[in-house]
């Protein structure tokens, strides 16, 4: 088959895709919501922890800077959501192209693959980047240190902090069950796609969650 006769049948498969994708509005609306509502409640419950982030120092008031923390922390969630749907898209298309047919496996593929890219790739980055440092910047008294000056915080970068990093796991496990396990019904089954769209958008947050609680570590190493 030349690329002519390929482009035209997935030109053909096009408008059944359509139906698809637009089916999934409704599940991703109220999956989104839930998600927001989740980090507006988790930004609000740690407030002290990102203000010793402090982001958005020197040009909004000290007071606000959980609420910087949330938009930061808001873009890095649905940014990555986004791009998971772009880069499927992208690597379905690629896989296409080099001869996997244009089919429901192949479409589950491209957006596992892509998934645990979204799920592995940006932790594993940043500790490649920065674990050697982060396990060498002094730990001792960091907990008895945030009880006594910022307890508020503890509960977030102490007790949370490893819950999170690995919930990725188990949420990835989840996800990638709900892709390949339940193969057509995902299709039509809005419960099932707005279970997979929260999965992926919870994926997202634990990433978000646990780049912002590096970073607040990062910050306060010398404090402590």
């Amino acid at each position: 088959m030349n690329h002519i006769e390929r482009a035209d049948n997935l030109q053909f498969e096009w408008p059944e895709q359509g139906r698809w994708i637009l089916g999934l509005i409704r599940p991703t609306a109220i999956a989104a919501l839930a998600v927001t509502i989740l980090l507006a409640i988790l930004v609000a419950a740690s407030k002290p922890a990102w203000a010793l982030l402090g982001a958005g120092r020197g040009f909004i008031p000290e007071g606000y800077y959980h609420l910087w923390a949330f938009v930061l922390l808001f873009g890095t969630l649905f940014g990555q959501a986004v791009g998971w749907a772009g880069g499927s898209a992208i690597v379905y298309y690629a896989m296409t192209v080099v001869g996997l047919p244009a089919t429901w496996a192949t479409t589950r593929l491209a957006m596992g693959l892509v998934y645990l890219g979204l799920a592995a790739v940006p932790l594993t980055a940043y500790h490649f980047l920065f674990g050697g440092w982060l396990l060498n910047m002094p730990r001792l008294g960091l907990d008895e240190w945030l009880s006594a000056n910022h307890s508020g915080a503890r509960w977030l970068l102490i007790t949370a902090h490893p819950i999170i990093d690995l919930s990725v796991i188990p949420l990835a496990a989840l996800f990638l069950g709900l892709l390949w396990w339940l193969g057509q019904r995902l299709e039509r089954d809005p419960l099932l796609q707005t279970a997979m769209t929260l999965i992926l958008f919870l994926t997202s947050l634990a990433v978000a969650l646990s780049l912002g609680i590096h970073s607040t570590l990062v910050h306060i190493r010398i404090g402590v």
